[in-house]
C-alpha cells in the first residue's frame, strides 16, 4: 500500500471509534478525518470470529480489498476495517465488495 500507513495506537483507534461508521455484510468501516495527506488504516479482527488461521485470513483478504482500492480512496482519513464474524469463509471478492459498499455510504470514495 503506497499512501497507506498502518494505524497503530489505541488512542488513534478509539479516536476513530467515535466517528461514522457504516455497516455492511461483513464489516463494519469507521472512518475520521485526519491532519496528514495520507490514510491511515487500521484492521481488527476478533477472537470470536475464530482460531489465528482463520483471524489472520480475514485479515489478509481486507488488506487486499483496501490495496485494491487504494487509488479510489480520498487521502487523509484514518481508516477502521472491522470483520464481522460472517466475514468467516468468505471470499476476497465478497469482502471487496462490502468494503467498498461502506466505503461509499461514507463518501471515502473519489
Amino acid at each position: 500500500m503506497k499512501n497507506t500507513q498502518s494505524l497503530k495506537f489505541n488512542s488513534d483507534f478509539r479516536r476513530a471509534y467515535r466517528s461514522d461508521n457504516a455497516v455492511g455484510g461483513y464489516t463494519v468501516v469507521y472512518a475520521r478525518k485526519n491532519k496528514y495527506s495520507f490514510n491511515r488504516l487500521g484492521l481488527t479482527v476478533s477472537k470470536t470470529i475464530g482460531k489465528a488461521v482463520v483471524r489472520n485470513r480475514i485479515k489478509r483478504l481486507m488488506r487486499e480489498s483496501y490495496r485494491l482500492a487504494e487509488d479510489n480512496v480520498k487521502k487523509g482519513y484514518d481508516i477502521i476495517i472491522v470483520a464481522r464474524n460472517r466475514a468467516r469463509g468468505k471470499t476476497q471478492e465478497q469482502i471487496q465488495k462490502d468494503i467498498l459498499y461502506s466505503m461509499k455510504k461514507l463518501n471515502l470514495l473519489q
